[in-house]
């Protein structure tokens, strides 16, 4: 815990002094603030994955840990499904952006690629998953209890409110891919390839999204949703079934070691005769 504590205190500090030293960087030079968002969060992000190797609270090991193509494959489509049918949901509320404007402009760089659709996403997932995730999972010794916390967290440190009611349930997908698959290498990808999908939305512009929102967003959600529980069942069967074979392995090996048979020493008694009586 007192590591895990350590670990949370960088990370936040690495983001503030970060950002703090861009933006007097950008008053010194009469800078717009919203040009120096983009590379102060690359940076940061840089910065903190970084010192999590340093410490070695994460490995590059356990960071490009893979599973096999079929896991890997259903895990995207149920991930990106899931998130696609809550990004679709979002939209019948009315939420307020309030960052609209630093996203946009932040799209406009390839640093703001890089650190949106890249480094960002590889960051977060060390931290949310692999950090906090699996600490409130000890704490707490519930892997749904770590999910939960560490999807909140994770909302959280969006701000925007927009997002905010988009990243909890997709840090739940995310922990709980996490903790099926056992490979931080997994969400890595989700979370990449869902990032990348809004900022290339971004780019483009919205006009076409919503349009085509509202003219199948009905069948969009039903469509998302059924090849989501699908992927999800899938992959809970997938690891049912490989933890029973598992265990089956593990019983059949433990009832084949059976002990030894004791060596019996030939016995070579002397016999006396005497009459119709033997004495042994």
């Amino acid at each position: 815990m007192k590591k895990t504590l350590t670990t949370i205190g960088i990370w936040i500090g690495a983001q503030i002094t970060v950002t703090l030293i861009f933006m007097i960087a950008a008053m010194i030079m009469k800078m717009d603030i919203n040009s120096i968002l983009a590379p102060s969060l690359l940076v940061s992000d840089l910065l903190v994955i970084v010192l999590l190797l340093i410490i070695k609270y994460c490995g590059f090991k356990e960071l490009f840990k893979g599973v096999p193509f079929n896991v890997f494959l259903i895990s995207i489509v149920f991930a990106i499904c899931g998130m696609m049918a809550v990004d679709l949901l979002s939209t019948t509320v009315e939420i307020p952006n309030i960052l609209e404007q630093q996203f946009e402009e932040m799209s406009k760089s390839i640093w703001g690629f890089l650190g949106i659709c890249i480094i960002g996403p590889i960051m977060e997932e060390m931290m949310m998953r692999r950090v906090i995730l699996k600490e409130m999972e000890k704490l707490t010794k519930s892997m749904w209890w770590g999910i939960i916390i560490s999807a909140a967290v994770f909302a959280v440190i969006h701000i925007n409110p927009i997002q905010v009611v988009f990243a909890m349930p997709a840090g739940i997908i995310l922990g709980w891919l996490y903790c099926k698959t056992g490979s931080l290498f997994v969400p890595i990808c989700v979370h990449i390839l869902n990032n990348t999908i809004s900022f290339i939305t971004m780019r483009i512009g919205s006009d076409t999204e919503i349009t085509l929102k509202d003219t199948l967003g009905v069948i969009l959600l039903i469509v998302f949703l059924v090849l989501a529980t699908a992927g999800a069942i899938w992959i809970i069967r997938y690891y049912s079934k490989k933890n029973k074979e598992e265990a089956e392995a593990i019983a059949q090996d433990t009832t084949q070691e059976e002990p030894a048979a004791p060596i019996e020493e030939p016995v070579n008694p002397e016999v006396t005769q005497s009459g119709d009586n033997y004495q042994i």
